[in-house]
């Protein structure tokens, strides 16, 4: 509630909220407020210029109705630039005709990080990026690579970043979510999913989370005490 109070203040004196995170805690929307998993709702921000959603352990799957009402929840500040979806199981697609006109105009970004796709606003679809500047607002942030994704999602993600560098875009953050295995002889990273990951050039930061959550869901105490360790 302290937070809530600090954040709430800040928007009403207009002061710039760079980036709201929230880490396990995002419950749901329910048509004005973000509900949260302690059972209290957060209001409407007119200053926040980013969210971030963070999903629970191995789960959360937001639904189509879920993703508007974060874009409508954002598009509220005048400010607001980045929705990020982290750990989350996103819609195959969503249906254009619900997707806020003003969210096209301001060409607000919804990013999928572990997936490494952005949401056309157009379409509904979630696409690679193939542009220099959508490739380098993606890379503004962390993006990750899970263990428990897919093969097919995680090669997406290392050719996503493998053409980062390639190109000398900067790579703010790659996490390794329980999915590091090793380091090869050349160098190269080596996941529990047997994909080589090649040294990325342009990358400022890794973190490397270790341990292995015993089940699905809320974290146990042991999730709590190993997932945020970062190397």
């Amino acid at each position: 509630m302290s937070t809530m109070l600090l954040l709430e203040i800040a928007s009403s004196h207009n002061i710039p909220i760079s980036h709201l995170r929230l880490e396990w805690s995002f419950s749901g929307f329910d048509g004005k407020d973000i509900r949260l998993e302690s059972g209290l709702s957060l209001s409407i921000l007119l200053s926040v210029e980013k969210i971030s959603i963070t999903a629970r352990i191995k789960k959360q799957e937001l639904t189509e109705e879920e993703v508007i009402g974060l874009i409508k929840y954002g598009i509220q500040s005048s400010r607001f630039k980045e929705l990020w979806l982290n750990n989350c199981k996103v819609p195959s697609s969503i249906k254009p005709d619900i997707i806020p006109e003003e969210s096209r105009s301001r060409n607000i970004k919804v990013i999928s990080s572990n997936e490494a796709r952005y949401l056309d606003l157009i379409s509904g679809q979630w696409r690679k990026p193939d542009d220099i500047q959508t490739i380098t607002e993606m890379c503004s942030g962390d993006l990750s690579i899970l263990r428990y994704t897919s093969e097919s999602v995680q090669r997406s993600v290392i050719e996503f970043l493998v053409e980062a560098s390639n190109h000398d875009i900067p790579i703010f953050c790659v996490k390794l979510v329980w999915s590091f295995s090793k380091i090869d002889e050349d160098g190269n990273i080596i996941l529990s999913s047997g994909l080589s990951l090649p040294i990325l050039k342009s990358m400022k930061r890794m973190s490397i989370h270790h341990g292995l959550p015993a089940a699905p869901g809320y974290p146990t105490m042991g999730d709590i005490r190993e997932a945020p360790q970062e190397n």
